[in-house]
């Protein structure tokens, strides 16, 4: 249907109310999901493929499966929209907005994306929630497009509506429902007719899922030490190029973004790349576009760093392991795929980064300190250091952000900046604090970068920024989308 686009919908609100009932029927709880190439939480299916309403799998033509489109934000993994399968192409001018009925089920009862001791999402007896269609289109692969326009294929995506807020906690679990309510034609002139079917996500293997940015991601990397007997568990993201042929020709720059103590107690490694967008943020298409690199975050099985400036062997663990891939002898040899197979991936030394958010920026900060030479740049959202550790932070380059509500980042940064200034640092802080307002929507971030490069462009190695009303979780929330940041980071070089 060509005619559909974000402006001119209509939602068919009473049909879908009409159906909250019949839709919530006949679901099984997901099962803990191992998508078959390593992301285990929310994943691709496995090998079988997509998994129809009950055991049978590709036996007829017609639709074959359902999957969930979803991002992650600082509020958490959300559901965007729902890729429909069939056997063969589908002509857009047979979709209309109420050819399905889609619905999504909420995540569990106390369920807050980052939190220790979490129950599962997905683990809920609540009935699905119907979800409006905001655009429907074919495309060639299950993802959605940012023109929201067909393509040939035989993928139908029912995309939602996107809140521009991507701070807010998210409410979704990963299970989403869908019946066709009309008649589907194909390219080939084919008729699918509706049905009262209900079609879910839950499988063999897990919940079939699609996370932009984050499927590519792969998970259980250990690095070890056994002169030490020492291990540290991390996910690892690697450049499009790489993976292409001759990538293992070039260097790449690296970031080390290191998650906070909600994912350590209890968490997987799906989940510091889900639960917060601290890691994942950095492997989105539009920024691996701009700036290609290698992107890592380590899964720690503890706090490594407290508030009483104690801190774990995780946290030298850490700086051995972006130790180990500077030696430029990391074999990605995985010889069961063919753009894996013994490829030793080449980092730059000039272009190493660390980013990280309350525990995560704790950490950060600790490693630039005790290892000045080498990260290029720092993004430090909401973490503190006691002053004294953190002296050579004076002759790096750092990118501090903060809510004026947080009291702990806010104040102990405050406390370093006499310390940095008289160690030789040059310091920009402003007086005025930022207006959060102008984070989102993130396509609407001019006044915002303006302001912030005009800090940047002051010529400090340090600048502090404050947000006016922001607390320390709503920092995770909101910081990491600020482009302007993301774009420094990554333009830095080490001198």
């Amino acid at each position: 249907m060509t005619d559909v686009s974000r402006r001119n919908f209509v939602t068919a609100g009473a049909v879908l109310a009409s159906a909250v009932s019949t839709i919530g029927l006949g679901v099984p709880r997901a099962q803990a999901a191992d998508g078959g190439h390593g992301f285990m939480a929310a994943s691709s299916p496995g090998p079988d493929g997509f998994d129809g309403p009950g055991p049978h799998h590709r036996k007829t033509p017609g639709l074959q499966g359902i999957r969930a489109l979803c991002e992650v934000t600082g509020g958490g993994e959300k559901v965007y929209g729902i890729a429909v399968e069939y056997d063969a192409a589908i002509d857009p001018a047979s979709l209309a907005p109420n050819t399905y009925i889609t619905a999504v089920f909420p995540a569990a009862k106390g369920f807050f994306a980052g939190m220790p001791h979490e129950p599962d999402k997905n683990d809920t007896t609540a009935v699905a929630r119907p979800r409006a269609v905001f655009a429907i289109y074919t495309n060639s692969e299950p993802a959605l497009r940012p023109d929201g326009k067909s393509v040939a294929g035989r993928f139908v995506i029912t995309e939602f509506s996107h809140d521009p807020d991507l701070s807010l906690p998210t409410t979704d679990s990963d299970r989403v429902t869908l019946i066709q309510t009309r008649d589907v034609r194909t390219t080939g002139g084919v008729t699918y007719p509706a049905s009262k079917t209900v079609w879910n996500n839950t499988g063999r293997h897990g919940n079939n899922v699609v996370i932009r940015g984050v499927d590519g991601w792969e998970q259980n990397h250990w690095w070890w030490d056994d002169t030490r007997s020492a291990w540290l568990e991390y996910s690892i993201y690697l450049p499009k190029s790489f993976l292409a042929e001759g990538g293992e020709n070039r260097s790449y720059p690296l970031i080390l973004a290191v998650t906070h103590s909600g994912t350590s107690p209890d968490g997987t490694c799906a989940q510091t790349l889900t639960e917060q967008c601290i890691a994942s943020i950095w492997s989105l298409p539009e920024v691996q576009d701009r700036h290609e690199c290698v992107v890592i975050t380590p899964r720690y099985e503890r706090t490594t760093m407290n508030d009483y400036w104690e801190h774990t062997s995780d946290v030298e663990n850490t700086y051995r392991l972006v130790e180990s891939l500077l030696s430029n002898t990391w074999n990605y040899g995985n010889p069961n795929m063919a753009d894996r197979c013994d490829k030793t991936l080449k980092i730059d030394p000039e272009r190493v980064y660390c980013t990280g958010w309350s525990m995560g920026a704790m950490t950060s900060l600790w490693l630039m300190a005790k290892h000045p030479r080498t990260f290029a740049a720092g993004l430090i959202i909401a973490g503190q250091q006691r002053p004294a550790d953190v002296v050579a932070l004076a002759h790096q380059k750092v990118l501090i952000i903060t809510g004026s509500e947080d009291n702990k980042a806010t104040p102990w940064n405050e406390k370093c900046l006499p310390v940095w200034k008289q160690a030789g640092a040059k310091i920009t802080r402003p007086e005025h604090n930022l207006d959060p307002a102008l984070i989102f929507p993130v396509d609407r971030q001019q006044a915002l970068t303006s302001q912030i490069n005009g800090y940047l462009a002051e010529g400090g190695n340090i600048t502090f920024l404050t947000f006016e009303g922001v607390d320390h979780m709503g920092s995770a929330r909101k910081f990491f989308h600020i482009e302007a940041a993301r774009h420094w980071l990554l333009d830095q070089v080490r001198t």
